[in-house]
């Protein structure tokens, strides 16, 4: 997984929605950022994970321990 897969992953469990993880690429100097770009590389990131939706995506990057339970209380 390339650093920008990473930062999408990472903003996407922090909260921040497709668009908002563009305004914050587009806010830190980031290429791509655009939306399209955005939403290409989730894709892909589906795509490599064999994911059918992105809530899919999220159980399995969760299961494979990529995501963090940032709070025990809001996952257990």
């Amino acid at each position: 997984m390339n650093h920008i897969e990473k930062l999408i992953i990472e903003y996407l469990q922090a909260g921040l929605t497709q668009q908002e993880v563009s305004e914050r690429f587009k806010n830190d100097g980031i290429n791509p950022n655009s939306l399209s770009s955005i939403e290409k590389q989730i894709n892909k990131i589906k795509e490599f994970y064999e994911a059918k939706t992105l809530f899919h995506l999220t159980c399995i990057l969760y299961n494979k321990k990529v995501l963090v339970n940032m709070d025990s209380r809001k996952c257990d």
